[in-house]
């Protein structure tokens, strides 16, 4: 996959993404590949962003847009974190977990008075 297909499939789904050939030709123009990473990790922070996603995403600027005003120069991206789903991460826990040998088990009851 090339670095603007990278750029092209992170952009997110809105109203104004649109024309791809008019995007692959400002990418070339502005020497994209160069900092394609940078690009791709603002547009990852900015998913996450209240103004991306106000309004189901309108205001969400075309991807053209974006890159004639080069918005990823300059800025300042925060680390994005992944969130977790807790009942995945418990599921994956206790699949992991070793059981409780025997004789612990038998003293514990005891000790609760379940014999």
């Amino acid at each position: 996959m090339t670095n603007f297909e990278q750029f092209w499939a992170a952009w997110p789904t809105s109203t104004r993404k649109g024309g791809k050939s008019d995007c692959l030709k400002r990418w070339e123009k502005y020497y994209c590949d160069s900092c394609c990473d940078q690009i791709i990790k603002h547009i990852e922070w900015m998913k996450t962003t209240d103004q991306w996603r106000k309004d189901g995403g309108a205001y969400i600027p075309s991807p053209a847009v974006y890159l004639n005003q080069r918005r990823w120069d300059g800025a300042e991206i925060p680390e994005v974190k992944k969130t977790i789903n807790i009942l995945d991460k418990l599921a994956e826990d206790r699949a992991r977990a070793v059981p409780m040998p025997a004789e612990i088990k038998a003293r514990l009851d005891a000790l609760r008075g379940r014999r």
